[in-house]
């Protein structure tokens, strides 16, 4: 798992179009001044700037900027180095890639003019796999705009939409193939679905149309719907736990409650805990109802908590000197920090593995050299199956938890 929810977008025909422009023309941003714009990096009027970073193991996504206009390229590579298949695309995301498609009737085409409905029919959103090899043309849909997003592996594909105003409802696809529907149902509030890493999902939605009891649909990786059940008023941001068997809540009324977290099963709501200050969930433990979550005051501390008991495990704070975790793995045996540890001649990158029985320290690497390490250098984990990679703006590496837990390749 990964922290952090980045594989998002949201779907509209027409909107979708003017993506690329965006997507080709956003470059490393520099420190920017008090009232001014970014700082350039070299004297005069940019005419072009390219940028290229790995966006999965195999997977790079490069973009050219000349003058106002640019172009995204994605490019997937066999295990020997050549071109596998390449794809011009207006987003790129973790999971997924968008690209867009105008496909008129042919006889629409001898057309002097076409009501609206019918140009705006005519655009087809196409979603690509990253890591995983498929291709949906996501259909129309009528009603508002919808939303998009996929796990991190591309495996659990999820198109949110709105068949008319104040119902939502999902069509879930499981490599590349639509695996169910589900709803609509009546919306509760803005909330949108919640797709978490093991491909389960939670969604707050209305019992019925008296909108007078809220419920929490979770679904299981297949996209199947695990459990219904009603829940307390208000509540907001759902995180669904692994194999859809449960999901956390948190209440929605502000004050001293907003830093807590409400345990439901299809048995209902079973505990609660209230963890500070400012906590964000990182993930689960695989398979297990065990979660990590990071709290921030004056530091950050990370915290495992046990959600069959509503018990903390561990709580520690980063590790590291100076320590600022710039992603974070959970293993079934270790809870992985990726650093950047501050030197008084700059940063330098280190991995600290803690026992998620325990917290305890297991095993530590750190670079041998200095470095710059800024938020634009993508660093982030990922699980292919049972493969961890770990990557970067300009590499991609294979982590192995039994080589971390004996100490070799440089682990202490």
């Amino acid at each position: 798992m990964t922290s952090g929810r980045r594989n998002r977008g949201n779907i509209n025909s027409v909107l979708l179009g003017s993506l690329s422009l965006f997507c080709a023309t956003a470059v490393l941003p520099q420190t920017a001044r008090a009232g001014q714009g970014p700082t350039p990096d070299l004297p005069g009027v940019s005419k072009g700037k390219v940028e290229a970073y790995w966006i999965g193991p195999n997977v790079r996504v490069s973009k050219a900027r000349i003058g106002e206009r640019g172009a995204t390229t994605v490019t997937w590579f066999n295990e020997d180095g050549t071109i596998k298949r390449q794809a011009d695309v207006s987003s790129a995301e973790p999971g997924f890639v968008i690209t867009i498609t105008r496909r008129l009737p042919e006889a629409l085409t001898r057309t002097r003019f076409a009501p609206d409905f019918v140009q705006r029919s005519a655009y087809r959103n196409v979603v690509q796999g990253v890591n995983k090899d498929w291709r949906i043309v996501l259909p129309n849909k009528t009603g508002p705009a919808g939303y998009i997003t996929s796990t991190p592996d591309s495996r659990v594909f999820v198109h949110e939409f709105h068949p008319k105003q104040g119902q939502v409802a999902l069509d879930i696809y499981a490599h590349g193939k639509r695996a169910n529907t589900v709803g609509p149902f009546p919306q509760y509030g803005g909330e949108d679905v919640h797709l978490s890493d093991d491909g389960s999902a939670a969604l707050l939605v209305w019992k019925d149309e008296s909108k007078k009891t809220a419920q929490l649909v979770v679904l299981n990786p297949g996209g199947k719907v695990s459990f219904r059940v009603d829940c307390d008023l208000p509540v907001h941001s759902p995180i669904a736990a692994p194999r859809g068997t449960g999901a956390l809540l948190r209440p929605n009324t502000g004050g001293t409650n907003q830093n807590t977290f409400l345990w439901y099963t299809r048995e209902g709501k079973l505990r609660s805990q209230d963890i500070s200050p400012n906590p964000y969930c990182i993930g689960w433990v695989p398979e297990i109802h065990k979660a990590l979550f990071s709290t921030s005051g004056f530091d950050y501390r990370y915290r495992l908590i046990d959600w069959n008991a509503a018990k903390t495990l561990w709580d520690i704070p980063c590790p590291g000197d100076n320590g600022h975790a710039l992603a974070i793995s959970l293993t079934p045996r270790l809870v992985i920090f990726a650093v950047g540890e501050l030197h008084q001649s700059g940063w330098i990158r280190a991995f600290y593995a803690v026992s998620v029985e325990d917290g305890s320290l297991v095993a530590r690497w750190q670079a041998p050299y200095l470095r710059r390490i800024s938020t634009e250098d993508r660093e982030s984990f990922l699980w292919l199956g049972d493969r961890l990679f770990f990557i970067t703006s300009d590499e991609v590496v294979e982590f192995s938890e039994e080589e971390i837990i004996s100490k070799k390749n440089g682990w202490k």
